[in-house]
């Protein structure tokens, strides 16, 4: 998991959107469901955690389990949810745990005003065979921390509303905080995470919006006298293109003020830099065929110790080919810089998975996926990873 620096703002889009749909739907009575999905999986990697050495090749087998309970009115929802995965090789590693859990609230408090807030712990081991870059920084592995088998533990907390002003303006608000800890390594890596943002949106359409955003947040590091001030003002725009095709895109500047714990004769105890930032999804849904292409760049924290200049691209895909079989790939590039040269070099990792999947009864899933990852740049020298799955999903609700 990557400690993104934007947690509070990439969290609070999608959920105010989701808000605004609830909002928006006819009025139903509450409902409660709980579904509960199991996973069983038997493959094998070539480096499952992309360490660095020989003969890493293991066979594994793993099983989780994600209950999720959900209660939902016309004026929002409330969701709990968690998941426990177990993965036992049987070869070198023995097993590694990866667990959470995250308590959800959406709320319509007004006919203009939506609020969220949201609870979050996750615990992995960085670097395992499905970790995945989705292009939300919340939810990336720590590039720089790849290979070294280290376990992050991040708890955060976020929260924020938007007010609908009149019939094309809205303003939102919203903020969060990140704790970030390992659990084997050196000392002076762990940091907390805090800031916020507000926003301005103006509907310049029927489909299509424009706005305006500024968000500033603080990276502070158990290394006395190491953080990173960072102040990052931006445009946005959305649109829904087509009844299939929607985007969202911004770009704005990035500033940020890095203080270092140490000094080098003739140099300075804090370095300042200005960079681009933006981020861009395009996505279409249609019958048999989601596509999303996503672009971010940003400055977030590292457990390498310090703040990273962070780029990524990436793309999903999916086809239902049938109404039981359905095809799906993933690609995605990260490119992660260090602001201090002092605190490590230029880190690059890329992921490629494609699968296929038939589902046999309506609870009941199975199929096979193949996948190749790669970590290259500062640090030593690593061998690519090349593996493979079968796996069968059960899932099962109640209401």
């Amino acid at each position: 998991m990557n400690d993104g620096g934007h947690r509070g703002m990439h969290w609070s889009l999608p959920i105010l959107a989701g808000v605004a749909a609830a909002a928006s739907a006819p009025a139903l009575s509450a409902t409660t469901r709980f579904t509960i999905e199991t996973d069983y999986r038997l493959g094998y990697d070539t480096n499952p955690f992309l360490s660095a050495g020989s003969d890493l090749s293991a066979t594994y087998i793993e099983t989780s389990i994600a209950p999720k309970l959900v209660r939902q009115s016309e004026k929002g929802q409330v969701a709990l949810s968690g998941h426990f995965d177990r993965t036992g090789y049987l070869e070198h590693y023995g097993k590694a745990d990866s667990y959470g859990g995250e308590l959800e609230m959406q709320q319509r408090l007004s006919p203009k005003l939506n609020a969220f807030a949201a609870l979050r712990y996750d615990s992995s081991i960085i670097g395992q065979g499905d970790d995945s870059v989705t292009g939300n920084p919340v939810d990336n592995p720590d590039v720089n921390l790849i290979g070294l088998r280290r376990r992050a533990d991040i708890f955060s907390a976020s929260g924020g509303f938007e007010y609908q002003v009149g019939s094309k303006d809205s303003i939102s608000v919203d903020g969060g905080y990140t704790a970030t800890r390992y659990r084997n390594g050196p000392p002076g890596n762990d940091s907390d995470n805090y800031g916020g943002r507000v926003g301005w949106k103006h509907a310049i359409s029927a489909r299509s919006k424009i706005g305006i955003s500024g968000s500033i947040y603080k990276i502070d590091y158990d290394t006395p006298g190491l953080s990173t001030l960072i102040m990052q003002p931006s445009v946005t725009f959305s649109s829904q293109l087509s009844p299939t095709w929607t985007i969202d895109a911004s770009l704005g500047v990035s500033f940020s003020d890095l203080s270092l714990p140490f000094t080098v004769p003739g140099a300075a105890r804090s370095a300042s830099s200005t960079g681009l930032s933006g981020s861009l999804q395009l996505c279409h849904a249609g019958v048999k065929d989601q596509f999303c292409f996503f672009g971010d760049r940003s400055v977030s924290a590292s457990g390498a110790g310090g703040t990273v200049e962070q780029t990524q691209l990436g793309v999903n895909y999916r086809r239902q080919m049938t109404e039981r079989v359905g095809v799906s790939w993933t690609g995605s590039y990260v490119r992660s810089k260090s602001q201090a040269a002092l605190l490590g070099g230029t880190r690059q990792f890329v992921t490629g998975v494609a699968g296929v999947d038939w589902r046999v009864f309506r609870s009941l899933t199975v199929g096979a996926q193949g996948r190749y990852r790669d970590v290259y740049g500062a640090g030593l020298p690593i061998k690519a990873d090349i593996g493979g799955e079968v796996f069968a999903r059960l899932k099962l609700t109640a209401r």
